[in-house]
């Protein structure tokens, strides 16, 4: 019996590789093998080493062995495209491209395995609900499990009868599912049942790269109008960098008003504001405190010494300077004198020594109480 299922699946993928998988997709019983369901992949000629590879590091062979679960197989293929989309997105984001399956954390791939694989017999005929079924992985993931119908010849639903095994992701809309689809299912285990997904799926659903790799999960990073501001020119405070904070900007109170941005440093209407260089003019940032700075990437002109006009506001004395890249300081501190008011606005001067090209601007706020409009930059 096992020699002759072995045969089967072999001659399966020998054709399917020729004719393509969607010639072979059935939702009839395969067979059945009197082995574990961790042994039966492991009969299978090679076909699952990644996979088998991953789950003795997970610690879940003993449960493909001996616990009665049913388990929605993902191919070796599905998880070599699973890293090829994680180093694509490193090398997008600045990081090295050369990630293999040692470089994600173990419980990354427990935790993903999991999704796979649910307590007790599911079988196709289980499903055969027109939403599906709501399935629960081992970790309670909460997924969702349905036949469906393929097209053939160009009529809808004319095709074979495959199961769409979905994750849920945390949601009840359907839009937001991330389905995989069957190649072969309901093969009979001595423990279980197994419904091998086809090799197109990528591993993980959706997840895989944001939980190796979080940055890819980060805001994104860069100037907030799209292309650095240039100077000598006017820098309108609103329009700091976008991205997390830490990185575009660190502020102690994210409690002001949002009308111009959504996120941490607070921004309301500037009575003298107007739209000279970007929509940003018409705002201000406020609610500063001690040791506040707000990012921006600009391109300079030219290198050298330049005049820089602040504009602020508000009801005590405050300090700024400037520093560019690596916190390199290219100004001295410049006094910003109350005003008697939060949109009682005027203009303090001083220099800064500039390097020439593209560089990232940090407006250091030493000491606070004060509304930020704009900085105003002049070559000398």
């Amino acid at each position: 019996m096992k020699k002759v299922l072995i045969l089967m699946l072999a001659l399966t993928g020998l054709f399917a590789c020729k004719k393509g998988m969607q010639d072979f997709r059935n939702a009839k019983p395969l067979s059945a093998t009197d082995v574990s369901t961790y042994d039966f992949l492991k009969q299978q000629g090679g076909l699952y080493d990644t996979l088998l590879l991953l789950i003795d590091r997970a610690n879940l062979a003993d449960t493909l062995k001996s616990e009665n679960v049913t388990f929605f197989v993902p191919q070796d293929n599905s998880i070599q495209a699973a890293i090829r989309n994680l180093n694509y997105t490193r090398q997008r984001l600045g990081d090295n491209n050369n990630w293999t399956l040692d470089s994600v954390p173990v419980k990354v791939w427990d935790s993903l395995l999991r999704r796979y694989i649910l307590r007790g017999n599911v079988t196709a005929d289980s499903l055969r609900y027109a939403d599906g079924s709501n399935l629960v992985s081992l970790y309670g993931r909460e997924m969702n499990g349905k036949t469906v119908r393929t097209n053939a010849s160009g009529v809808v639903g004319a095709g074979t009868t495959v199961l769409q095994y979905s994750d849920k992701n945390e949601s009840r809309f359907t839009r937001d599912w991330s389905q995989a689809y069957t190649q072969n299912v309901d093969i009979k285990t001595k423990n279980g049942i197994v419904h091998i997904l086809e090799e197109r799926h990528v591993f993980g659903f959706t997840s895989l790269v944001g939980m190796a790799y979080p940055k890819s999960l980060e805001p994104a990073q860069g100037p907030y109008l799209g292309y650095p501001l240039e100077i000598p020119g006017i820098v309108n405070a609103a329009d700091y960098d976008e991205g997390p904070t830490g990185i575009a900007y660190r502020v102690s109170n994210s409690n002001g008003n949002k009308a111009y941005r959504q996120d941490g440093p607070g921004t309301e209407t500037c009575s003298t504001g107007d739209t000279q260089v970007s929509p940003g003019g018409l705002y201000n940032v406020g609610w500063t405190s001690d040791g506040d700075w707000l990012r921006y990437t600009v391109t300079i002109k030219e290198a050298g010494d330049y005049k820089v006009e602040i504009r602020t506001a508000g009801g005590g004395d405050g300090i700024i300077y400037l520093t560019v890249d690596d916190n390199q300081r290219v100004s001295e501190d410049i006094p910003t004198p109350s005003t008697g008011g939060w949109q009682t606005w005027r203009s303090n001067f001083g220099t800064c020594t500039l390097p020439e090209g593209k560089h990232l601007l940090y407006v250091q706020i030493k000491r606070a109480n004060l509304n930020l409009h704009r900085l105003i930059f002049t070559k000398l």
